[in-house]
């Protein structure tokens, strides 16, 4: 968990390498190939991500008001259940991919465009606050900070499903 501002920063920078080069190792040729019928491709999942993080962006910047509890009380319960790969969590309408960007270049160029403002908005801003534009279905009202390590988990637990999208498209091909 970071404890610092620096500390996060340092890892929204070290995520973001990660992600990035979980897309790149993918073959652009499979890149916008499903595994199976109903399973997303690598395009959907990267644009599902970038979606994501624009939503939580707009979440930072949106209206807040002030804690009445720690900025970070409920990281330790975000990490437990994003962690948790044996519970299938299904993507709520706003941020299932619609699959119109398949290029894999666009969509890197997106994500890095989206952390970078999520970065200056760390550098900026103070993190402690509740986030009042969207109360999430599980965790209920997150502060700042809560909803910044909530972006870095989804990703993570999203590089699975990377490498299970690459090995099954390799072993039908």
């Amino acid at each position: 968990m970071p404890t610092t501002r620096e500390n996060l920063l340092s890892d929204l920078d070290k995520n973001t390498d990660a992600l990035i080069e979980q897309i790149l190792n993918f073959d652009t040729a499979l890149f916008d190939q499903q595994p199976a019928d109903g399973s997303w491709s690598a395009a959907q999942l990267t644009e599902h991500i970038y979606v994501l993080d624009r939503l939580i962006y707009n979440i930072l910047t949106g209206e807040t008001e002030p804690s009445q509890r720690p900025a970070d009380e409920k990281i330790a319960t975000i990490e437990a259940v994003m962690n948790n790969r044996t519970r299938t969590i299904n993507a709520p309408d706003p941020i299932v991919p619609l699959g119109k960007v398949k290029d894999q270049q666009v969509l890197i160029t997106k994500i890095i465009a989206a952390r970078k403002d999520i970065h200056k908005l760390i550098q900026t801003t103070d993190l402690t606050p509740i986030c009042l534009g969207f109360i999430h279905k599980g965790f209920g009202p997150m502060t700042r900070l809560e909803w910044i390590v909530f972006l870095m988990v989804h990703s993570e637990r999203h590089f699975h499903q990377y490498q299970r999208i690459s090995n099954t498209l390799q072993n039908h091909s």
